[in-house]
């Protein structure tokens, strides 16, 4: 496929990393709101703080380390912080198409990268080709 070349850099977006540690927060603080035992609400409240983690590593900004995504043709190439060049990928099956909304799952190599991504992360032209890749893909 030639057509829908695509490059992007999202913007940070603080707000999405603050929503998503209210998310985690509330999560974490559920199992006591609803009185779970003692032995259930401590594990799930720990997971869902450890999580946050994770979370916030695939929402674009300096604590992420997918920087970059060039896709023209078949190849799909991403660049990692830390390193100089850019990496071959492959869609992963993680990959989600929302209407404002792209959970991004990318596979180079070994590692698993992505991102959650907002209409505002990037500019309107380039989010609506990479929906159309990734629904294509």
């Amino acid at each position: 496929m030639t057509s829908f070349p695509v490059e992007c850099e999202p913007r940070p977006e603080p707000w999405l990393a603050a929503a998503a540690l209210l998310l985690h927060v509330s999560a974490a603080a559920l199992p006591w709101a609803t009185r779970c035992p003692v032995w259930l609400a401590a594990p799930l409240s720990v997971l869902a703080l450890a999580t946050f983690a994770a979370t916030l590593a695939r929402i674009p900004g300096l604590h992420c380390r997918l920087q970059g995504l060039a896709v023209r043709g078949a190849d799909w190439r991403v660049r990692v912080a830390g390193d100089a060049c850019a990496w071959p990928a492959r869609v992963g099956s993680g990959t989600r198409v929302y209407a404002g909304l792209i959970v991004l799952d990318l596979v180079a190599g070994h590692r698993r990268l992505g991102w959650l991504l907002t209409s505002g992360a990037m500019d309107s032209g380039q989010f609506r080709r990479l929906k159309a890749r990734l629904r294509l893909a």
